[in-house]
């Protein structure tokens, strides 16, 4: 199938492919997942965690479902930061793709339309053109 020209793109398409290249070039990861914070008792009898609840030792995680199971990687507190942004790549990326289906369904049933036009005008210069039957 031939490229189509980047003219036959509307300019909301246009648009989402520029954000979209630019995200792709700039973004240092991506990942699909989610941070998730864990609060959990050590088991220490001495520690605070094991008298208030409240206090309960925290931990980030990166939690992931593939092929309907879920796994969880621990993530240091300086991975932090750099974990929230691939997934925010990730999920912006997302975002780009769902909105350029859109406009390629746009897209497809106008030329649809132009197509199933082409062709009633095409019958109905087939049918002026036939030769009406002798008598």
């Amino acid at each position: 199938m031939a490229r189509p020209s980047r003219t036959s793109f509307s300019p909301r398409e246009r648009e989402l492919r520029s954000q979209l290249h630019l995200l792709l070039n700039n973004a240092e990861g991506f990942i699909h997942g989610s941070l998730i914070e864990m609060a959990r008792k050590c088991g220490n009898p001495n520690c605070r965690c094991a008298s208030n609840d409240d206090l309960r030792h925290r931990s980030q995680y990166l939690g992931q479902t593939r092929d309907g199971k879920t796994s969880m990687v621990y993530l240091a507190k300086d991975l932090e930061p750099q974990v929230r942004q691939a997934i925010e790549h990730f999920q912006r990326a997302v975002s780009l793709l769902e909105e350029l289906n859109v406009e390629m369904r746009l897209r497809l049933a106008k030329n649809k339309l132009k197509r199933s036009s082409r062709k009633k005008t095409a019958s109905k210069k087939i049918s002026k053109n036939k030769v009406p039957p002798r008598k």
